[in-house]
C-alpha cells in the first residue's frame, strides 16, 4: 500500500493509504481536509498542495488552472492525482478564525412561547377522590371537569380526555409524590411532553440554529424572560465536501453511509455549539428544553437524516417541506429529553426555511408596502411581497461571493481582502479582515474590486479588462498582468501578502461575478414581471446574510447587482433566519405565522420561464457612468 506523508503546521502525519485513490481523499484520509469547494471536480482550483516527491507529472487540467510559476515549486491540484506510490507533501498552515455574522435584528416578541413550563399543586388522592394519576394532572394542566371515580360515566373518562405519552405515565406516580403533589409540567404547543417533581418553572433555556450552508450560528435564550444569553457560531464542517448544496448532494449520492455522514455532521455541529453556550452561562444540557432548526432545504434534509438526492435533478423534488416538533433523541440533540426540537418549514427545493424564517424577521409578510428580500449565498434566495402577496425565486448564483471559484478567493477569514477602494490618484486602498496580512480576497472585497475596476476603466461594460494604455493611472496600468494566457489586475504583490504570493483577479473571476450578478438582477426582475409591479414600486430592500451584510451597497449597485432605482431604500437586516428562528422559539403565534408564510409564498422556477434567458443575458453587463 502508498504511504503519504503530511507536513502542516509544524507536524507530520504518516499513514498507508489504498493504492489509486486521489490525493485529495488520501489526505482526508489522514484527517486533512483541504478547500475543496467544487469537491474534487478540478474546477475550483483550492485544493492547492506542494507535492516534495511522489509526484512527477501534471494533469491537462492542472496546466490549465495552475500557473507556471506554481508548477515550478511543485503544486499540485489534490483532486487531480492519484496515489500509486509513495507521497509526501506539505499543506498551507490552518487559515485564520472565520468572520462569521450572528447579529440578527429582533424587535419585541409577544405571545406564549412555544415550549412552556407550568408549576401545579394537585389535589391528594383520598377515599373520595381516586382519580388516577394522569388525570389529576391532566385536569388541572387543561382545565377539563371533574370525573370522579363515582360518576356513572367515568369509565368513558379515559377515551375522551387528553392522555399523556407512555414515558411520562411510566415514571409519573413516584414524581408526583416526591414533593406533596406539587409539579411542573413541560409543554409544547399546550401538549405536555414531561413532569418535572417541585416547582422547576423558572429553569426554561432555549437555542435557535441557524443552519448555513457555510456557516452555522446558535443563539441561547432564557425563554421566560426571552432575554438573549449568549452567541456561538462556527463553519459547517460539511463544507470539505464542497461549497455548495449540489456538491454535497453528489457527495451522497450512491452512498447510504455517506448520507449518515453528513448527518452526523450537522447534528455534531450543533451539539458542538450548544456545548459552547450552556458553558458559557453555566447551566446543563438539561436545562434546555427546546432547539429551533432553520436553513435551507438541503440542509434540513441532511440534519433529519432524510435524504436530499432528489433535491438535485429536475424537477427538483424534496422529501419534504413540512415543519416538525422533534423529540430530542430523534435528531441525537443533548437537550432536556422533555424538550423538542423545532424544525420551521419551507418553500420549494431551493427556497428553504432559511427564507421562510428571513421574511418572518423582517415583517414584510405584514405590511402594506412592497418589500425586496434578497440573501444573496451560493443562492440567490429572493422574495417579493406584502402583505398580500408573496413571490418567490432561487438563482443559481454560485458561490462567487463567497470566495469559491475565484482564483484568489477565500471566505470571510482573518486575513481576508474585504475593502477595495480607488482613491482621487488612482492607487488602491485595500482593507482586511483584522488587519492582517491578506491571505485571498472574499465576497464584499470582490465586489468592491470589480466596482473600482469599473470606476478607473480597468473593465469595460462587457466586463473585458482593457489591456492598451487607456488605463486613468499609470499605477493602475502596471498592475494588469497575464495569467495562464488571460489578463489579470494585481491588487496586492507578492511582498504585500502572508504566503508572499500575489493577489490578483482574473478574466475569468469577472465572468463568476458577472454569472453571479446577471442570477440575481433576473431573478429580481422576473418576480416584478410576475407580481406585475414596477420595480419603483419597491418600498424596502432587505439585504439578508453574511454577504448582504458585510458588502458596499454603493459597490452592489454600481456593478448592477442591484437595480439602481432601488438605491436609497437598501437596508442589511443581519442575520434574518437567526432571527426567524429565535421568534419561532419564543412565540408559538410565530411558529404558526411562519408555518402560514410557507403556504403564502408563491415559488416561481426560474429555469421553467422563458424570459429569463434574456433577462439573465441582458444584465451579463456592466452599466458604465457617464
Amino acid at each position: 500500500m502508498p504511504r503519504i506523508i503530511v507536513h502542516k503546521n509544524g507536524q507530520t502525519i504518516e499513514k498507508d493509504v489504498l493504492g489509486n485513490i486521489t490525493l485529495l481523499e488520501a489526505l482526508r484520509i489522514t484527517g486533512n481536509f483541504p478547500p475543496s469547494p467544487c469537491n474534487g471536480k478540478g474546477t475550483c482550483g483550492k485544493c492547492r498542495v506542494l507535492v516534495k516527491r511522489g509526484i512527477d507529472f501534471y494533469t491537462d487540467q492542472e496546466k490549465k488552472i495552475l500557473s507556471i510559476e506554481e508548477m515550478r515549486k511543485g503544486i499540485h491540484l489534490s483532486c487531480m492525482i492519484r496515489v500509486n506510490d509513495d507521497i509526501e507533501v506539505t499543506l498551507p498552515d490552518t487559515s485564520g478564525k472565520a468572520s462569521i455574522l450572528t447579529s440578527a435584528e429582533i424587535t419585541q416578541i409577544s405571545g406564549i412561547p412555544t415550549v412552556t413550563k407550568e408549576f401545579y399543586t394537585l389535589p391528594a388522592p383520598s377515599i373520595n377522590d381516586q382519580l388516577p394519576d394522569d388525570k389529576r394532572l391532566s385536569q388541572t394542566a387543561y382545565g377539563t371537569a371533574n370525573n370522579s371515580m363515582n360518576n356513572k360515566d367515568s369509565h368513558y373518562y379515559n377515551c375522551a380526555d387528553k392522555s399523556l405519552p407512555l414515558e411520562i405515565l411510566q415514571r409519573l406516580p413516584d414524581l408526583i409524590r416526591n414533593d406533596g403533589y406539587q409539579v411542573t409540567a413541560i409543554k409544547v404547543m399546550d401538549e405536555i411532553t414531561g413532569v418535572e417533581s417541585g416547582d422547576t418553572s423558572s429553569i426554561l433555556y432555549g437555542i435557535a440554529v441557524d443552519i448555513g450552508t457555510t456557516t452555522l450560528a446558535a443563539y441561547l435564550y432564557d425563554i421566560n424572560s426571552k432575554e438573549m444569553l449568549s452567541i456561538a457560531s462556527l463553519l459547517n464542517p460539511q463544507s470539505k465536501y464542497g461549497a455548495d448544496v449540489i456538491s454535497r448532494i453528489d457527495y451522497t449520492f450512491a452512498d447510504r453511509n455517506k448520507q449518515k455522514e453528513m448527518s452526523s455532521l450537522i447534528r455534531s455541529a450543533i451539539n458542538e455549539l450548544i456545548g459552547e453556550l450552556i458553558l458559557s452561562a453555566s447551566i446543563k444540557h438539561t436545562d434546555i428544553y427546546a432547539v429551533s432548526l432553520s436553513g435551507n432545504t438541503t440542509m434540513l434534509h441532511f440534519a433529519l437524516g432524510i435524504p436530499a438526492r432528489y433535491i438535485a435533478t429536475a424537477p427538483f423534488i424534496p422529501a419534504t417541506l413540512s415543519s416538525f416538533l422533534l423529540k430530542p433523541d430523534e435528531l441525537n440533540i443533548s437537550i432536556n429529553p422533555s424538550g423538542r426540537a423545532i424544525v420551521l418549514p419551507s418553500v420549494s427545493a431551493y427556497v428553504g426555511a432559511d427564507t421562510v424564517a428571513a421574511v418572518l424577521s423582517t415583517g414584510m409578510h405584514k405590511k402594506k408596502d412592497i418589500s425586496l428580500l434578497v440573501d444573496i449565498g451560493t443562492n440567490g434566495e429572493i422574495v417579493l411581497g406584502n402583505n398580500s402577496f408573496l413571490y418567490s425565486c432561487s438563482t443559481a448564483a454560485g458561490p462567487a461571493f463567497e470566495g469559491a471559484n475565484i482564483t484568489c478567493g477565500t471566505g470571510g477569514v482573518e486575513g481576508a481582502i474585504s475593502e477595495v477602494l480607488v482613491t482621487i490618484d488612482g492607487t488602491l486602498r485595500i482593507n482586511t479582515i483584522g488587519n492582517r496580512k491578506a491571505v485571498g480576497i472574499c465576497g464584499s472585497g470582490l465586489l468592491d474590486a470589480v466596482s473600482s475596476m469599473l470606476d478607473a476603466g480597468i473593465i469595460d461594460e462587457t466586463g473585458r479588462i482593457e489591456t492598451d494604455d487607456s488605463l486613468v493611472s499609470p499605477e493602475l496600468r502596471n498592475r494588469i498582468i497575464e495569467i495562464n494566457n488571460q489578463p489579470a489586475f494585481i491588487l496586492l504583490y507578492g511582498n504585500e501578502t502572508a504566503a508572499g504570493d500575489s493577489i490578483y483577479i482574473t478574466q475569468k473571476d469577472i465572468r463568476e461575478v458577472q454569472n453571479a450578478k446577471a442570477a440575481i438582477a433576473a431573478g429580481i426582475n422576473i418576480l416584478t414581471v410576475k407580481s406585475g409591479i414596477d420595480i419603483n414600486d419597491v418600498k424596502h430592500v432587505y439585504l439578508a446574510g453574511g454577504f448582504g451584510s458585510f458588502m458596499r451597497i454603493s459597490s452592489a449597485l454600481r456593478i448592477g447587482l442591484i437595480p439602481e432605482e432601488l438605491s436609497g431604500k437598501i437596508s442589511a437586516v443581519g442575520n434574518a433566519s437567526g432571527a426567524g428562528a429565535i421568534r419561532t422559539m419564543l412565540s408559538k403565534d410565530e411558529y404558526l405565522t411562519a408555518c402560514e408564510i410557507a403556504k403564502r409564498i408563491q415559488y416561481i422556477e426560474l429555469s421553467s420561464e422563458p424570459s429569463f434567458v434574456n433577462s439573465y443575458t441582458d444584465n451579463m453587463f456592466f452599466g458604465i457612468e457617464s
